[in-house]
């Protein structure tokens, strides 16, 4: 197959697909002896070519996507004034940043960081598929610990976690919110420097 067919046929592929895709993936669809570093090879050329189109190929989630781009999202979302299925509550939001930025951890961690049972806010974030269970902590009881999933990379566009803002950004973006979001990220910062999370035994999902 001539490389420009093969290049139509992956950005056909990325138009149609609903998730990342990356070479491997992309890969197990051609049965003429394509291999992965030639797929990949045409993946970033189309990332490069998308560059400087009103559409863009981002790598998220270890694969790619053909999405929107950025600078539009307030435009797109006035547009699709999206169904509340598919957006996070504040207290979800503020209860998945914590996992984010310290995971694996414990809901009654989070609990003790929010000042507020984080039982049915944890809940809604598994059902979303946006966190999940990363094990058990070696303490009495053995509690569940949380960490966030790759769906969690997806909805925020993230490549991996070390595309995550940094604190100081967090501060200096949230500098005039109310209080509690402030003492939020100054808790978080406080933490930053913790060492490893403790280690954990097998992993499992048990109720709440």
């Amino acid at each position: 197959m001539e490389r420009e067919e093969l290049k139509s046929i992956v950005e056909n592929i990325l138009l149609a697909a609903d998730q990342p895709i990356n070479a491997g993936e992309l890969c197990k669809i051609f049965l003429d002896g394509t291999d992965k570093d030639q797929l990949q090879s045409i993946l970033d050329e189309l990332v490069e070519e998308y560059s400087s189109r009103n559409l863009q190929i981002t790598e998220v989630a270890e694969g790619y996507q053909l999405c929107t781009r950025h600078e539009y999202n307030d435009y797109i979302r006035k547009f699709l004034k999206l169904d509340r299925s598919t957006r996070l509550s504040q207290p979800s939001l503020d209860t998945l940043s914590i996992i984010a930025y310290k995971q694996p951890l414990t809901r009654q961690e989070v609990d003790d960081i929010r000042g507020v049972d984080s039982s049915g806010v944890i809940k809604t974030l598994l059902e979303k598929k946006v966190i999940g269970p990363a094990g058990r902590k070696k303490v009495p009881g053995r509690p569940i610990m949380y960490r966030t999933t790759q769906k969690f990379l997806e909805y925020f566009g993230l490549k991996d976690l070390s595309d995550l803002p940094t604190l100081e950004d967090l501060r200096e973006e949230l500098e005039g919110e109310d209080p509690p979001v402030q003492t939020q990220i100054e808790f978080l910062a406080s933490e930053a420097s913790t060492s490893e999370a403790d280690p954990v035994t097998e992993s499992g999902e048990d109720p709440l």
